[in-house]
């Protein structure tokens, strides 16, 4: 995590839970107490993230589809002949 500096801007990305009026970080913020900050909020829908998390586990299962295979064997790379 970065350190602050005064005069420095920073931008970090927490995680927490919003209880009523409270938000809940789950790590420790480096600030001073009193230090002016701007929040942004963005909810986390665990459903999304589970479906993301199964896509990326089946592209490292199954691969990229780059296209067409144009040559099966490594010999058949060197099979040029000039005519």
């Amino acid at each position: 995590m970065q350190e602050w500096k005064k005069g420095k801007p920073m931008k970090q990305i927490y995680k927490g839970i919003v209880e009523g009026n409270v938000i809940r970080l789950e790590s420790p913020v480096k600030l001073p107490r009193g230090t002016p900050v701007m929040i942004s909020f963005s909810t986390i829908y665990q459903e999304k993230q589970d479906e993301i998390r199964q896509r990326q586990l089946h592209l490292l299962e199954t691969g990229f589809n780059l296209g067409k295979k144009l040559y099966t064997h490594r010999e058949d790379l060197y099979d040029r002949t000039a005519d």
